[in-house]
This record gives C-alpha cells, structure tokens and sequence, in this order.
C-alpha cells in the first residue's frame, strides 16, 4: 500500500516544481509558499485524523478516506491553469495525505512486536521510499515519451494510487488496540500520561523541521547547475534509492543499539548535505548532496517514527503521532517560507545556509536532551 501511494506521489511531485516554473511562471517564493502551506495543511489533518483514530479504536476508515481523496485530486493538476489552482489542487492533496498518515503509523505499531519496532517502521520506509523512486523514475521516461507532457503525467499517477486503495481494503487488516492487554477509552486529559522524553523529542524534532524544506529547493538547485529538466526526477530517484537501501538496515540497527546516539548521526548527516549545496557546486556537487540526504532521510524518518510510537502508550498511539505532525508541520511551513525568501534574496544557496544553521541548533538541542536523560 505504501508503495503505490508513494508511486502515485512522486510521479506528480518530482515533476511539480519545474511546471510550476516553466509553464505558470511561478516565483520561488511563492514554491516556497504552496510547498510550506499544503505540507503544514498535512500536518494539521494528521493532528484530527490521528486523535480520531485513537478516540474510535480505529484507524482504517480514515486511511480509506484519505486514501481515495488522494485518487480524486490528481486530475486537479492535470487541468491546472494558473499557480492558485496549483495551490488548491496541493492543498487537498496533502489534507488527504494527512488523514491517512498518522492513523497509518500508528497502525504499524499495533502490528509490530515491540522488539522488532524499529525493523517494522524501517521495512514501511525502504517501501514507501522505494515507490517514490519508481514513480519519479516513471516521471523521467514519460517526460522523454511524451516530450515534456506534465498533464497527461499527472493524469497517469491516478493508477498506483488505485491500487494502494485496493490492496488497503482487501489485504490490510486492524488489530485491536489495548494497554496492558484491555482496551482504554480516550480521554482528553490522558495527554498527561505522555512521558518527559517525548516533549523533549518534539523540542528537537521541531528544530530539524525547519531545515526540512521541500525537495524542489534541490531541484531548482540542480537545475541551476546544468541538469535538464528531464533529468530532475532522477534526483528523487538516487535520493530514494540510498534513502530506501538505508531505512530497513538501519530500523534493524535501532532495535540493538541506542537510538538517540543514531539520531544524532543522521543530524550531522544533514549537516553534510547542507554545506555540500551550499558549496562550490557543478553538477557533481549536487550529486554528492543528494547522496547525504539519501543517507541522512534513510536513517531519520523511520528512527523518528520508532522513538514517538517508544514514548506513547498504546492507547495515545494516534494522539501522540498528530502532535508529532502538528509539530513539526509548523516548523515545516515556517522552514518552506523562510527557504524561498531566502532564495529570493540571495540565490537558492540562500536556503541551504538557513537549513544549516537550524540543524546546527537542533544537534545542540539533541545534546541537551540526551544529558537530561542521562542525568534521571
């Protein structure tokens, strides 16, 4: 299932900014806006979509909801004509992404033994992250075949988002979801019982977010060093390819070793792949700092996802994931508005150096949080 709605993602996404940019003329600021704004959209859903999902004892319904939502919108691109309708189509389709999002992670964790906890959401990763290079692959030929016909690309990806609905309905199944082997009604109040350790991991996680600004910023960049707009996709595709190589091993590695020490790894990987954009670049630059957000994405999303699902009673599962997202959904626009001004003004290096210092804190934070950890 992850794998087609990533296919179905990325065969419109890895193509959106230059469309944005060669046919409706859209100025980096406002990528940086319709970016920011429809991933915070998502975000915000995940908060409702996530509680919900925890007050119900439920969470395939709202996968499903979300899931079609995410079939019905491709069409929107295809038929755009003018950046707002971009901007409308985006913010629908990320409010579905959202639905479904934390009710799914959540779900992983109901499925998964908890010793096996990292190796499940690493193994949902290297998938998810997979179909992403498949479908900015498909992106790349179709590109070729039907020179530069973004349109009917878009309308193509509403295959492999059909099949993700399919295969969730027919072969997904829902556990129940107990604490302590019994199942625990929701209550608002209950958010107390989320331990120190978790708000702490918000602290940082919500300082790296605001590195986290979307990936056109990389593809604008290669696109100023010499690569064709044909070529574009390829980034997400070698990104993905050491993201999805690296998530199942190192969701493995989490289940033995401590997993803050592998967090701060991937920071300082992040710190790598900035200050290789920011460099010097030609189009061997570029393809260096692809390699390290490929390493450092393929260690941080589903490490991240291990440690809140560790910090959350089974019941909070759902509530726990939407105040993650809400979180971090805010750091997000913040860091996508900030990444495009940047851009505006200083060239799209601008960025990578905002990015940069926002990790630097975030590694900073990290340290603060694992010496209070220690000290308890």
């Amino acid at each position: 299932m992850s794998f087609f709605w990533s296919t179905a993602s990325l065969m419109a996404f890895s193509i959106l900014p230059a469309f944005l940019t060669d046919v409706l003329h859209a100025s980096k600021t406002k990528i940086g806006f319709i970016e920011g704004t429809a991933i915070f959209i998502s975000f915000i859903a995940k908060i409702f979509s996530g509680v919900l999902s925890d007050y119900f004892k439920n969470r395939k319904p709202l996968i499903i909801i979300g899931s079609i939502f995410s079939i019905l919108i491709k069409p929107m691109f295809a038929l755009a004509a003018t950046v707002n309708m971009i901007f409308a189509a985006r913010f629908i389709d990320r409010l579905s992404k959202g639905i479904r999002s934390a009710p799914t992670d959540a779900l992983i964790a109901d499925l998964s033994p908890k010793i096996h906890r990292g190796a499940s959401y690493g193994m949902r990763q290297s998938l998810y992250t997979f179909g992403g290079m498949f479908g900015a692959l498909l992106a790349s030929i179709l590109m070729t075949v039907t020179t530069h016909d973004y349109r009917m690309i878009f309308m193509l990806s509403m295959i492999p988002a059909t099949l993700a609905v399919i295969i969730l309905i027919f072969v997904v199944k829902q556990p129940a979801i107990l604490e302590h082997g019994k199942k625990v009604d929701w209550h608002i109040k209950d958010i107390k019982f989320l331990p120190p350790r978790y708000w702490a991991l918000l602290g940082v996680v919500s300082l790296l977010m605001l590195a986290r600004f979307s990936e056109s910023f990389v593809a604008l960049r290669a696109k100023e060093a010499g690569w064709s707009v044909a070529s574009l996709p390829l980034i997400i595709v070698l990104m993905d390819i050491v993201h999805a190589s690296m998530a199942f091993p190192m969701g493995r590695l989490s289940d033995k070793f401590n997993r803050y020490k592998m967090f701060l790894t991937g920071l300082v990987l992040t710190v790598c792949a900035h200050v290789t954009m920011i460099a010097d670049f030609n189009s061997a630059m570029i393809f260096l700092g692809v390699i390290f957000i490929g390493l450092y994405l393929g260690i941080m999303q589903g490490l991240s996802s291990t440690l809140i699902a560790e910090a959350s009673p089974p019941h909070l599962r759902g509530t726990a994931f939407a105040i993650y997202y809400f979180t971090a959904g805010t750091s997000v626009l913040i860091g996508n508005v900030c990444a495009g001004k940047f851009a505006d003004l200083f060239g799209l290096v601008g960025a990578f150096w905002g990015g940069l210092g926002f990790t630097l804190a975030a590694i900073v934070a990290l340290f603060v949080m694992m010496r209070g950890m220690n000290h308890r």
